[in-house]
């Protein structure tokens, strides 16, 4: 073949349009899990106008695509079962599902607390150890963000096994095991979340329009200058990222015992970055703390856990690396050498590269400790400090993250699997909203009508973690954002086939990540099995307070929801959490006490006409112990007194 020939038929094979491939989307591969008893749904892309044929269960459908490739199908819907094999086929191309199982599909979003992992909750080796069942499939959803709704997304079905699990979303999974237990059937966990995310970023473009208050920002997003804003920012980043690398604190060795910090600022640990001059921080900050060792245990190796840290840690202990981890949501422990540790005092010095959203040292108190031998040192104390080496604020840098304009998470990791066939919606969201918690009152609902919409569905079952108890308890009824939130999440049950699981009493005052998902997913369980299953002596619901009548010098509070009577968890008997403003409007703590089956009554005397009264009205409302006969903590809320 001369040179001349070979040149035309490369320019030929250059000029002939591309043969379409015969496509499925991400979400239709091995492993998947089909909803049962519902029509079965197949799309995907090929030639324009070819024929494709897809069978399952011996059953066969075929259909055209259209001139742009597009193509769905229906099947006939199938009996919890499997596995079948699926086949697409065009006259020139045949795709082969393997292992598919039909059963029950739920799909879990939200920020972090969705998103966060069984290998970081309570008893997390022996549930991973205990994760063997092949009937409970996760397909995790790839971080994407995207201007316009995008066709696919990336992600893959795993099989559950003790190799996979610690890997799951550990609210999605735990709810799901119990689902596949009490039905023996197979369960599919789609789970698409990300940490850190208002719910603006998770909802559509044309349910985000009916915000006025996003004008400009959603008409940025359709700009086509888009891209060119977002390349400024990436060279601002860019100088950003590079600080980071370069940070001076290794250069300078701020981690030796002979580097002066007496100008470093107090900190509290553990706990989220809340101080003024750190709050909005991301960037690289040192923490140091100095802690004692009897002279006894000097020398010996020891073991130090350091909770979890949001995001990134190299850790020193008088100098020595003992340890780095790259991961907000991974519980710190490690090895200190023998030899390093020395009696008296000692310094613990650990960098923390905060990359977005909150920073620090986490988790509950019990996980901050230096373990040597049979000894247990706190590292806890008054005395940690900080100093702050890069500051984001200084290269005017905002990260371009999923907050920064509305709808691009709903675009990139939920429009592409929007019509999926599935049971329902479990939703953990709202901690990165409470700042603003009046807005999600008209957000959260619009949101869930939103979802519906899309998958075609307007009382598709749609369940959501009421947010859990966080910071430190007030000593005295204070404003809380948090509350204000939950009662905005408490108040779209007005909307159909919609329930919340109260969790005010399973968080963690230093956490904002409780480690309890064991009993969120078993409060949500409940919901499904009773709502949707069928199961009506699972009793799914918290009592709800109806109305606060005035009596005397008393208030009588009157609950729905009571199962077989309300009761106080307190040896005395005594209702805890419960303030009534006068007319002067500031609360006071006041004594209750449960009266009947269904009533709390409050002792109100020396108050001039009391007018409103609040339950778990808090961030952490540690000491509200009401609870129905089935276990169930009420629900917090505030009520004005009627006469």
């Amino acid at each position: 073949m001369t040179k001349r020939i070979r040149i035309m038929l490369l320019l030929l094979v250059a000029v002939l349009p591309a043969a379409a491939q015969l496509r499925l989307p991400a979400i239709m591969s091995d492993h998947m899990v089909i909803q049962r008893n519902e029509k079965i749904c197949f799309w995907g892309w090929a030639d324009k106008g070819a024929k494709i044929t897809v069978s399952i269960a011996g059953n066969t459908a075929s259909v055209k695509a259209g001139r742009d490739g597009r193509w769905s199908v229906e099947l006939p819907p199938l009996p919890a079962g499997g596995p079948h094999t699926v086949t697409v086929k065009t006259k020139k191309e045949t795709l082969t599902l393997n292992d598919i199982l039909v059963g029950e599909v739920w799909i879990c979003s939200g920020q972090s607390n969705m998103e966060f992992r069984m290998r970081s909750i309570n008893n997390a080796d022996e549930e991973i150890r205990t994760a063997n069942n092949a009937n409970i499939r996760s397909f995790d959803v790839q971080k994407d963000m995207a201007r316009f709704p995008k066709d696919d997304l990336k992600g893959d079905w795993k099989i559950c096994s003790p190799q996979t699990a610690g890997n799951f979303s550990a609210v999605g999974y735990l709810f799901c095991r119990e689902i596949a237990e009490r039905l023996n059937v197979p369960v599919g966990l789609i789970n698409t979340s990300w940490g850190g995310t208002d719910i603006e970023s998770w909802m559509s473009m044309e349910a985000i329009d009916a915000f006025p208050k996003y004008k400009r920002l959603m008409t940025r997003l359709r700009s086509e200058e888009l891209e060119a804003y977002l390349a400024r920012g990436k060279e601002v980043e860019a100088a950003f990222l590079k600080a980071i690398a370069e940070e001076p604190g290794e250069k300078e060795q701020w981690y030796l015992p002979s580097y002066s910090k007496e100008d470093w600022k107090p900190l509290r640990v553990p706990g989220l970055w809340t101080d003024d001059a750190l709050s909005g921080v991301d960037g690289v900050v040192w923490t140091t703390v100095e802690f004692t060792v009897p002279e006894a245990l000097a020398g010996q190796q020891a073991v130090l856990s350091l909770g979890m840290i949001d995001d990134d840690d190299v850790t020193w202990i008088n100098g020595t690396k003992v340890g780095s981890t790259v991961g907000y949501d991974i519980k710190r422990r490690y090895v200190v050498p023998a030899g390093v540790l020395k009696g008296g005092k000692n310094e613990l010095t650990v960098k923390i590269v905060d990359n977005h959203a909150g920073g620090g040292c986490y988790g509950s108190s019990d996980l901050f400790f230096l373990q040597v031998g049979q000894e247990r040192l706190s590292i806890l104390g008054d005395g940690w400090k900080y100093k702050i080496a890069v500051d984001n604020e200084a290269f005017e840098y905002v990260e371009d993250g999923p907050n920064a304009f509305p709808s691009r998470l709903f675009n990139a990791m939920v429009a592409p699997i929007a019509g999926y066939p599935a049971r329902g919606f479990v939703w953990y969201q709202g901690e990165n909203n409470a700042p603003r918690a009046e807005e999600y009152y008209r957000l959260f609902p619009a949101m869930i009508n939103d979802w519906r919409k899309h998958w075609n569905r307007g009382d598709m079952p749609f369940y959501w973690v009421q947010l859990a108890n966080y910071m430190p308890a007030d000593d005295h009824p204070a404003a809380s954002n948090w509350a204000v939130l939950r009662d905005a999440q408490n108040s779209a049950r007005s909307l159909p086939h919609t329930g919340q699981a109260v969790t005010i009493d399973v968080g963690d005052a230093n956490d904002i990540h409780p480690r309890d998902k064991q009993t969120v997913g078993h409060r949500l369980a409940r919901l499904a099995l009773h709502n949707d299953y069928g199961m009506a002596d699972v009793y799914c619901e918290s009592p709800q307070a109806l109305k606060a009548v005035r009596k005397g010098n008393d208030v009588l509070v009157t609950f729905g929801n009571v199962a077989g009577g309300l009761k106080a968890k307190s040896r005395y008997g005594y209702v805890c959490g419960f303030a009534v403003a006068g007319a002067d409007g500031k609360y006071r703590w006041v004594k209750a006490v449960v009266s009947g089956t269904d009533g709390v009554l409050l002792d109100c005397s020396g108050m001039d006409a009391p007018k409103s009264v609040r339950y778990a009205w808090a961030d952490n409302p540690d000491d509200a112990n009401l609870y129905n006969s089935a276990g169930l903590p009420a629900v917090p809320f505030e009520k004005a007194v009627e006469e």
